[in-house]
């Protein structure tokens, strides 16, 4: 069957689907290949959608990876997955019909996951004994401590966050925080560029992290989420000053944590429940406390090995000057050795022309002779 650019016929029903996360330089035949593993079968051909200006809207004629095509409609209660792997790549497909995603809630209040806070109606429910009638970082919870080498951090306003509001350049692209960051190499990497491109331009690092989160990781992520982390603090440690500062100063053998909900990236709890629950009973792994201490325990390599430097460089300095002192007395000498040299030269042969001067000087007096 020939198939056309678009629909045969205006009034036929078919359905549109669209395949997000190609790049262009991904091949037809691929997606081809994934279509009829799917037993899928286009009534028409594959068409490639076309970007829009991001300011007047209009559509322009750079063509996107994303790509179109039309087909049958399904028998009712079938669709199409919503992620698939096409040529090594994580890619989307969306139709009409499609049930919704579902969304992961989790209550703060009494940590159940059909639910969030505020229509919570259960009693609170600590997190980290599960005991009900208190909150993490109660007194009454068994894995109360109060917790005083911690250095804390969250927010926008606290340097050492992840959110905190600074101009980064990683992997040739200016992003506004370490979060705007870390999500676009995620989207990049799981092949979900359409997401990237909203995460470059999102106004704030949690706009950011909203994107990333709804973005399926894939086994090539999951392995190395920890290392771009890694690099991407090390990078911040290097292009934001204040940061460096803040690791720079901090003293040997401090923790660092972050206080939040998180159970991979901080201690699962809140700054309170941090500081007043023991550190082993944190429901999160901290792994970005964890990061941040490994850089500054770099940092501060760097500190000693540069003020060595300087102490080095200040005493070859100071050997320097005392060799040049003592270069320019020796001359000074050599040069009065010299003047008096010639100086007693002048004074012989001036001597030797006066005769009487001779005479008593050298010569041997006349003997009488009887």
């Amino acid at each position: 069957m020939k198939l056309s650019r678009y629909k045969v016929n205006p009034d036929q029903k078919t359905l549109k689907v669209r395949v997000c996360g190609l790049p262009l330089s991904v091949n037809d035949s691929a997606l081809m290949e994934l279509l009829d593993e799917l037993h899928v079968k286009p009534t028409s051909k594959i068409i490639y959608e076309k970007i829009r200006h991001q300011v007047t809207k209009r559509m322009t004629s750079v063509l996107n990876g994303t790509r179109f095509f039309y087909m049958d409609p399904l028998a009712d209660g079938k669709h199409l997955p919503r992620n698939c792997n096409c040529a090594g790549l994580r890619v989307r497909i969306y139709h009409n019909g499609q049930p919704k995603m579902d969304r992961n809630f989790l209550c703060t209040n009494c940590w159940k996951t059909d639910h969030t806070k505020n229509f919570c109606k259960n009693d609170k429910c600590c997190k980290v004994c599960k005991q009900e009638g208190h909150v993490p970082g109660d007194e009454s919870c068994p894995a109360y401590e109060q917790q005083k080498s911690l250095t804390p951090f969250s927010g926008t306003a606290d340097v050492l966050s992840n959110f905190y509001p600074c101009d980064m350049d990683m992997y040739g692209i200016t992003h506004k925080s370490a979060e705007h960051a870390f999500q676009y190499t995620k989207s990049v990497r799981c092949g979900n560029l359409e997401a990237a491109n909203k995460i470059k331009e999102a106004p704030d690092a949690l706009s950011a992290k909203r994107i990333g989160d709804k973005i399926k990781s894939n086994d090539q992520w999951i392995q190395t989420e920890s290392q771009v982390m890694e690099e991407i603090i090390e990078n911040k440690c290097v292009q934001v000053p204040p940061f460096k500062e803040k690791l720079r100063s901090a003293k040997r053998g401090t923790v660092y944590v972050e206080t939040s909900y998180s159970d991979k990236w901080g201690s699962g709890l809140d700054r309170a429940g941090t500081l007043n629950t023991k550190q082993d009973q944190w429901p999160g792994k901290n792994m970005l406390g964890s990061i941040i201490a490994k850089v500054a325990k770099k940092v501060r390599k760097r500190k000693k090995s540069e003020q060595w430097s300087k102490a080095k460089n200040k005493q070859t300095a100071k050997e320097t000057s005392r060799q040049r002192d003592i270069s320019q007395m020796l001359r000074q000498l050599r040069v009065n050795s010299d003047s008096d040299s010639v100086s007693g030269y002048h004074a012989t042969d001036s001597d030797s022309s006066d005769p009487e001067t001779t005479s008593s000087r050298g010569a041997v007096p006349e003997r009488k002779v009887d």
